[in-house]
């Protein structure tokens, strides 16, 4: 037994006859765990734990159950994907066919609503990768309607949010992004990356009160799913107000992470509060953490708008760089790294291209060298596609891989597949080809931005390539496959270590932080393609059970 000597009261609750994943290493299980208030305070065999318990202690039997530490989203955009349980969720949906029976069903249900506001639908769902606004029109006629695509870099728009907005013919979007047009000069209704905001910018924005109760529900949503800690990968000093609320209300049920959102046109002053709330908030506070920024430097691969070293593999628009787009111009995004890292900050960037990737790689190595700081633990995001060459820089430069299985769900990457073309696909979500360049990986789900919130779907996509259905039969790019124990180590203690608290959480061990899930299959022993058919069955959170499946 694992036993904690300065026990010096009964435990409030334990954890019998189960299979532990400690996270202690890849291969580390026990049979039960002991709770006294929110610490684990041991960890070792059912005899020896069940001999603990007083009086007060809650016993359960989890009757061979496996329990893992709580999913730690590591790239989450918490408010957004909240706000969005209230709007039209599309994520669910199969077909063309499907979003459009959705959107009508919301629209009769909200008929008193201003805008028709959502997310979700696909670009393989469409010829060509996009809806149109006339598609739209015939849905929403008499108001203006603002749908995004799952992963958020793609708006579909009627034509009274066009209307709205000032976009005709005669527009000319010149930014970080695209305003579609057809072959007359006519706007499609589908805006990409920056241009998105000629739209959501006259989108009322919601009351203090609504956003708090906004993630409310994502919360309750969040520890269905054994998600107990994100890192909140979209932040602001007014968003992290919200969960200082929340947090003095005792009504916090995650730990959270903040990256304040950065970009070219961030100034001295943001900069100066960034670092006040910050030290405001403290480097130990195990329930909330401001310490980092989010950069973006290039779009997405669909949307050509992914920064890469050579041209696309599918005819692209002529409004368009052959090479996709980057979102500043690139020394000024270096010199912004340099400036942040000097500050204390660590850095998240997304990047998606290959050359995205590479000058991410550049401009931290530039930083490290300038600053000669010491273990800053800056990651890049999402890395979907990436130059074999670059591969073992993640190692050599202690950058962490931060990425999200199921943004390789195999339904979704056809458009994907064929702008990417076959030289390059080899190293798409290359998980196992970083691992074994001794690359530090942590998953998430970048919700709202994807298929599902539930780290479980991703877990399905980081083990088998392939989809629910089983698409397609060998696995997608089935060299880049993990097994079970590294995919749960990246959701659960490698999420920690990127936060700086690997000491504390992520792990199911005396002197952590007590945050554990039990699930209602044996991940480690069942046919990989029925991982998705997995249930959380208990999340404890500090040391409550804040969610039970009846």
């Amino acid at each position: 037994m694992t036993c904690n000597s300065k026990i010096v009261k009964s435990p409030t609750l334990i954890l019998l006859n189960g299979k532990i994943f400690t996270a202690e290493n890849l291969m580390s299980f026990n049979e039960a765990v002991a709770i006294t208030g929110n610490t684990i305070t041991a960890v070792g065999k059912t005899e020896d734990i069940k001999s603990l318990a007083g009086d007060s202690t809650e016993v359960i039997d989890l009757q061979g159950k496996l329990v893992i530490p709580g999913f730690n989203d590591s790239h989450i955009h918490f408010l957004n994907g909240s706000k969005g349980l209230a709007e039209v969720e599309l994520t669910s949906t199969q077909s063309a066919e499907d979003v459009e029976s959705y959107i009508q069903k919301y629209v009769r249900e909200h008929i008193n609503s201003p805008w028709i506001i959502g997310r979700g639908w696909q670009y393989t769902f469409y010829d060509g990768g996009f809806p149109t606004r006339k598609m739209l029109d015939a849905l929403v006629p008499d108001k203006p309607a603002y749908i995004r695509a799952y992963d958020g870099h793609t708006a579909w728009v009627n034509s009274r949010a066009l209307e709205l907005a000032g976009i005709n013919k005669h527009y000319r979007f010149t930014g970080f992004g695209e305003v579609v047009k057809d072959p007359k000069g006519e706007p499609t209704g589908i805006l990409k990356e920056d241009a998105m905001s000629l739209v959501s910018r006259l989108i009322p924005p919601k009351t203090r009160e609504e956003n708090l109760e906004a993630l409310r529900l994502g919360m309750k949503l969040a520890a269905q799913l054994g998600i107990t800690s994100i890192q909140n990968a979209h932040g602001s000093v007014e968003e992290t107000e919200l969960f200082e609320t929340l947090l003095a209300n005792n009504e916090l049920s995650l730990r959270v992470g903040v990256a304040f959102s950065i970009d070219e046109k961030t100034s001295p002053t943001d900069l100066k509060n960034f670092v006040q709330v910050r030290d405001r908030i403290g480097y130990n506070n195990p329930m909330l953490r401001a310490g980092a920024v989010k950069f973006m430097i290039d779009g997405v691969i669909e949307g050509h708008t992914a920064f890469m070293l050579k041209p696309y593999s599918d005819p692209i628009p002529k409004e368009l760089s052959p090479t996709g787009q980057v979102s500043m111009p690139l020394p000024r995004f270096g010199s912004l790294i340099t400036t942040i890292d000097s500050l204390g900050f660590q850095i998240y960037t997304h990047a998606i291209g290959d050359r995205g990737v590479r000058e991410t790689l550049n401009a931290y190595e530039t930083a490290q060298k300038q600053n000669k700081r010491n273990d800053a633990r800056h990651r890049i995001e999402h890395i979907e596609t990436i130059n074999p060459e670059d591969i073992p820089r993640f190692a050599q430069l202690d950058v962490m891989a931060s990425m999200e299985p199921i943004h390789a769900e195999p339904g979704t990457v056809e458009i994907w597949g064929k702008a990417i073309g076959e030289k390059r696909l080899p190293y798409s979500f290359a998980w196992n080809d970083l691992l074994k360049a001794n690359a530090k990986l942590v998953f998430s789900s970048d919700w709202p931005a994807c298929l599902s919130l539930n780290p479980i779907r991703g877990l399905h996509v980081a083990v088998t390539r392939r989809n629910p259905q089983g698409f397609p039969e060998n696995g997608w790019v089935p060299e880049q496959k993990i097994t079970m124990a590294e995919a749960l180590y990246a959701y659960t203690y490698m999420g920690s270590y990127s936060s700086f608290e690997e000491k504390t959480k992520g792990k199911i061990a005396p002197g952590y932080l007590a945050d554990v899930v039990v699930l209602s299959q044996d991940l480690f022993t069942i046919n990989p393609m029925d991982v998705h058919k997995t249930l959380v069955n208990l999340t404890v959170f500090d040391g409550k059970i804040i969610y039970e499946r009846k």
